[in-house]
């Protein structure tokens, strides 16, 4: 079983790599930030909040517009934030009724039964839906839907771009975390701590 998730992880991986492209470069052999011994990508010209020109499989090259992409892995982002703090919480916590349900979180998803989570994904269904075009819409910066947006008033635009650097930061980070905890978790079925 692991093997076949392993495989299918690295086949998954495959299906993303680019089509050869004609490499021209307006950045003149500018260097990435995150791995200075390749080239800098075109698009990845320092112009989106947290961008340190990681690209090694030169994926934006083949993109139109990095807004989609950018606004895509921020909901991803928060996403895994609050699936790690989740499923550390789920390790630890349980009500007294679910007692008997082992520590493994990854237990609570077999338990559960079919219809719950049909549930689960049509109410995520539904509120993608409903989110979509304030999600992607290009006139707005990418993952803005002006929730929490009394936090940034009075603050210059280098604290702003301070705050959003952190959240992408963040967002990166918990999305390596919530991969490493399940793949630790189906590896070796122990609580994480």
């Amino acid at each position: 079983m692991k093997f076949l998730v392993a495989l299918i992880s690295i086949a998954s991986v495959a299906a993303f790599a680019p089509a050869p492209v004609a490499r021209t470069s307006v950045a003149l052999d500018a260097k990435s930030k995150a791995l200075p011994f390749l080239e800098c990508p075109e698009k990845l010209d320092g112009t989106l909040v947290g961008d340190a020109g990681f690209d090694p499989m030169r994926i934006s090259d083949t993109l139109q517009d990095l807004d989609y992409v950018r606004a895509a892995e921020l909901k991803h982002g928060r996403i895994a934030q609050l699936a790690i703090v989740g499923f550390l919480v789920e390790e630890k916590f349980h009500l007294p009724m679910f007692s008997k349900i082992s520590s493994n979180p990854l237990d609570a998803v077999k338990e559960l039964g079919v219809a719950p989570q049909a549930q689960i994904f049509l109410t995520l269904a539904i509120i993608e839906f409903i989110t979509f075009n304030k999600t992607y819409d290009s006139s707005s910066a990418p993952g803005d839907f002006n929730f929490g947006a009394s936090f940034l008033k009075n603050k210059s635009d280098a604290q702003v771009l301070k705050l959003k650097t952190q959240e992408i930061t963040h967002c990166r980070l918990a999305m390596m975390a919530i991969t490493g905890a399940v793949v630790q978790t189906l590896i070796y079925n122990e609580p994480l701590w």
